[in-house]
């Protein structure tokens, strides 16, 4: 007859690291109950070395060992039961596990242990374990929807349910309130092998194992990962940010989680995305009609969150701590940060700026530019080019709002496109983006002389070669006018600009001006694909936006059209109220509708019979429904049907 082998496979962050102490501390305990929890194959208390899944940086490293290597050894144990806990094995390839279980069933009468974490609390803790390891650089809110589909459970549960008999894979939630008597090392065993274990046969020792970061020496140490490559000297920092962490945020030492990385919305939309495989696991492993796999309250999207940005009063905080604890340390740091403060990359580049502050005492040397609040709610224009942004500008101007500043023939501002209007912006830190929107705000507002430091940015700015689009002596009439703007104050109280590619920077300007209101002028996508004027498509943002090599043309132009309208929908929880999207179409058919709720969207007082005589000025150009005369077979149907639920016609 074949001995029982219990695999667990975590899943990590899953109390893996408890449970596996526990296991090797008590390994006499477990012996009495007939289980070996055995020394072959270990690292760590745990069997990563028998692990069918090898992660590629662990290759030549570790010296695993195949199934045929070990099995038999542990088929001749003394005792009736084998236990093996490795997380690693949850990763194994769908291919890898069947081969796994079906090499080990030869031996064995298999079962399979995992505990399964609701997906938006193991995607922030596994985050913060990988910011702790040192391979994680780049921020949470960028990657989750990508580690989203890590954690679909019904994918990684089935190669090892399908391999197995039926009622051979134990699953089990992840909850404090659904642990049997609170504890997960007393619930795998009751619901593993029955034993409703006593402290006076096992050791159950108090305190997590694998404490966490807290949010702000998360976020220092993710900087720090970007910047320090020596993983001895990278490791020091996270011993000294865990001390931090125990010190300053008693919750970093608990098993569950009370800080969130990510924002309410951003948790919704991960439980959104995993309410099917939750419900269909909740009803096929545990019998539960009502599909409730946890039964922990769900966020619900709408409630206050104060986000993960690392404060500077934060950074010095950190940064004082580990000069008391390691001075040496923070010398290589500051060596890293003067190294890289110019760095191509962004994010080596944003680390080492804003590290700068506390480790190099830069703080109260640098002037802090910020844009101050009675200059922050500017009226702006953006679109695509041929949209019809100049119309909405002449008919702004007539309601009221002031557009200053350098203009060219067709109004877009000149002082923007110097600045703004370069694809290297994007690669710029929020530091420099954030000294180009004051320049631009001083400019358009006050006139204050410039800083030698702001100068450089200004000359940089000129010599950006963006022919044929603006040619040289545009740029540089621009910058000397920008120079010599008047120095009274311009508190208009409505005032903005227009500069169609403005929605590329939408993020950064949002930062910047934070009471901003955006126009997004729209038009009819058909029409728009055979416009000559292409030069965001040719010139600027095509082929970042589209990701591809593109031929200019109308099906490029389109693709353009439908990928830029796409963003900026995306856009619309951020900005919420100040966002507003002012069909070109509807506002040639409909002047004094669309204008009304332009004027209502800008808040603008203005007559009843100066808005009806606005109204009376708009007409539709010759080119509207121009698309009819072409041959739209050279169109994606999808790009056609997108443009169509955008509300326009395209028949």
């Amino acid at each position: 007859m074949k001995k029982k082998l219990y695999v667990h496979i975590g899943m990590g962050k899953t109390g893996t690291t408890a449970l596996q102490n526990f296991f090797w501390d008590n390994r006499k305990a477990l012996k009495e109950l007939d289980i070996c929890y055995p020394r072959q194959g270990i690292m760590s208390n745990a069997h990563h070395l028998l692990s069918p899944h090898i992660p590629r940086f662990l290759e030549d490293q570790w010296n695993f060992q195949t199934v045929e290597e070990w099995a038999p050894k542990l088929a001749d144990c003394a005792e009736g039961n084998v236990l093996l806990s490795s997380e690693l094995m949850a990763w194994a390839e769908e291919s890898k596990a069947r081969r796994f279980c079906a090499q080990v069933s030869a031996w064995f009468d298999v079962h399979v242990v995992v505990y399964l974490r609701r997906q938006d609390n193991i995607i922030m803790a596994s985050y913060n374990q990988q910011i702790k390891a040192g391979p994680q650089k780049r921020r949470i809110d960028l990657i989750y929807r990508k580690q989203q589909e890590r954690f679909d459970y019904l994918k990684v549960l089935a190669p090892w349910a399908d391999s197995l008999e039926p009622g051979k894979l134990i699953v089990r939630p992840y909850e404090r309130e659904q642990f049997h008597k609170g504890d997960i090392r007393r619930d795998f065993m009751y619901h593993v092998f029955r034993q409703d274990i006593a402290e006076d046969n096992f050791s159950l020792k108090g305190g997590n194992s694998n404490p966490r970061l807290s949010l702000a020496a998360g976020e220092y140490k993710r900087m720090i990962n970007t910047l320090v490559t020596d993983s001895k000297k990278n490791g020091r920092f996270n011993q000294l940010l865990m001390q931090f962490s125990a010190e300053k945020d008693q919750s970093s030492t608990s098993y569950f989680a009370s800080q969130s990385l990510l924002s309410p919305a951003q948790r919704r939309e991960i439980l959104d995305a995993s309410a099917h495989a939750n419900e269909v696991i909740a009803r096929d492993y545990f019998g539960r009609a009502d599909g409730k796999l946890f039964y922990e309250e769900e966020p619900a999207g709408d409630e206050p969150w104060e986000g993960i940005d690392l404060s500077r009063a934060d950074a010095q905080e950190i940064t004082t701590y580990i000069k008391g604890q390691d001075a040496k340390l923070m010398r290589h740091l500051a060596d890293k940060i003067n190294a890289h403060k110019d760095d191509l990359a962004y994010q080596i580049r944003h680390s080492a700026r804003f590290l700068s502050h506390s480790v190099l005492a830069a703080g109260e040397a640098v002037p802090v530019y910020r844009i101050a609040r009675e200059d922050a709610a500017p009226v702006v224009i953006g679109g695509l080019g041929g949209s019809g942004t100049r119309l909405v500008v002449t008919l702004l101007r007539r309601m009221g709002v002031h557009f200053g500043g350098e203009l060219n023939d067709s109004l877009d501002n000149l002082w923007f496109t110097l600045l703004f209007l370069r694809r290297s912006l994007l690669l710029k830190s929020d530091d420099e983006v954030e000294k180009l929107s004051w320049i631009f705000a001083n400019a358009m507002r006050h006139g204050v002389e410039l800083s030698e430091e702001l100068r450089v940015l200004l000359d940089e700015a000129t010599a950006l070669d963006r022919a044929p689009v603006v040619p040289a002596e545009h740029l540089q009439r621009a910058r000397d006018s920008l120079l010599h703007s008047p120095t009274h104050d311009r508190r208009h109280e409505h005032w903005g600009w227009k500069e169609p590619n403005s929605h590329i920077m939408l993020p950064q300007l949002d930062r910047c001006f934070q009471d901003m209101k955006y126009v997004f002028v729209v038009r009819n996508g058909l029409d728009m694909a055979f416009s000559n004027n292409q030069n965001q498509l040719k010139y600027f943002w095509g082929e970042l936006m589209l990701d591809q090599k593109l031929e200019p043309g109308p099906a490029a132009a389109l693709r353009y059209w439908v990928a830029s309208h796409k963003r900026m929908q995306g856009f619309r929880k951020r900005l919420g109220h100040r966002l507003h999207f002012l069909s070109f179409d509807r506002l040639c058919a409909d002047p004094e509708g669309e204008l009304e709720a332009l004027r209502e969207f800008a808040a603008i007082q203005i007559s009843k019979k100066d808005m009806a005589d606005i109204a009376a000025s708009v007409r539709a150009p010759a080119t509207a429904g121009r698309f009819r005369d072409q041959d739209l077979s050279q169109f994606d149907p999808a790009d056609i049907e997108f443009v169509r639920q955008m509300g326009f016609d395209v028949d």
